[in-house]
């Protein structure tokens, strides 16, 4: 618990290392790692006229003339940015990630600071060597740089799509790139149940085996098949809809595999 804490008080990129972490029992067990999941809500959100004021500054126009409907309110708040509900002029239902003011410069200080860390503990502990401290943390500021970045997640999303065209098990939401930046992201609303929501899902009617099975297939198809995956699959990130369908959220982090790599691992 105070390991989680200490993460909160630091803020934003240490926030985002816990929800890693929180997926990685094999680094520090399974009571962290649970300990950690609590990182991946509650994070405080922006004013409604901060928001408004990104939006409008990123797409270079009034809130009104951008959608027929915007609720001020985030629906959710995460580490990078926060998600709004609103809907088009033209009648769809989307959802509007928008990134938090400032929030490149304040990562980019953190990272400098995790690499110094970092540094240090390998310098100090052989037992922490043998978990390349330095190596993740570069690696974890390549991804995280990304991921600021959310024309980049657009283009995710649209090959992501792309792949699973053929696919009815899986659906990747649909952006919309005029009213997107790379501050700002619009995209269709999925609303699912949370694969964590054992309870919700039972309630449902969805089958748990089933849903288990097409979501366990559909990470090997990214990742043996296409050699692109969702390099982020925690379970706020994945929704289960009607049908069994799996619903796929947040794609700002992915991985990518050669071929060579595909066929060694194979």
């Amino acid at each position: 618990a105070r390991i989680r804490v200490a993460f909160e008080e630091l803020g934003t990129t240490f926030i985002k290392l816990g929800q890693v972490l929180s997926t990685r029992e094999d680094l520090g067990g399974r009571e962290l790692a649970c300990e950690l999941a609590q990182l991946r809500a509650n994070t405080p959100s922006d004013p409604a006229e901060v928001v408004i004021a990104m939006v409008e500054s990123e797409l270079g126009a009034g809130i009104d003339e951008l959608f027929l409907k915007f609720d001020s309110t985030a629906m959710a708040s995460a580490s990078i940015g926060q998600v709004h509900r609103a809907t088009t002029h033209d009648g769809h239902d989307v959802v509007v990630k928008v990134q938090h003011p400032g929030i490149e410069q304040r990562i980019v200080n953190d990272l400098e600071i995790m690499q110094k860390l970092a540094e240090i503990a390998e310098q100090q502990s052989e037992r922490l060597t043998q978990y390349r401290p330095v190596d993740t943390i570069r690696e974890f500021q390549r991804s995280l740089m990304r991921e600021l970045d959310f024309q980049r997640e657009l283009k995710n999303m649209n090959r992501f799509r792309t792949n699973f065209q053929d696919e009815p098990d899986v659906h990747f939401a649909r952006p919309y790139p005029k009213l997107s930046s790379r501050r700002v992201l619009t995209m269709q609303r999925l609303d699912g149940i949370s694969v964590s929501n054992k309870a919700e899902l039972k309630t449902s009617g969805a089958d748990l085996n089933e849903v288990a099975h097409r979501g366990a297939v559909v990470f090997l198809d990214m990742i043996f098949r296409d050699g692109f995956y969702h390099a982020d699959p925690h379970p706020g990130n994945i929704v289960v809809l009607p049908g069994n369908v799996i619903g796929l959220l947040d794609f700002g982090m992915t991985g990518r595999l050669d071929e060579r790599l595909r066929e060694e691992i194979e």
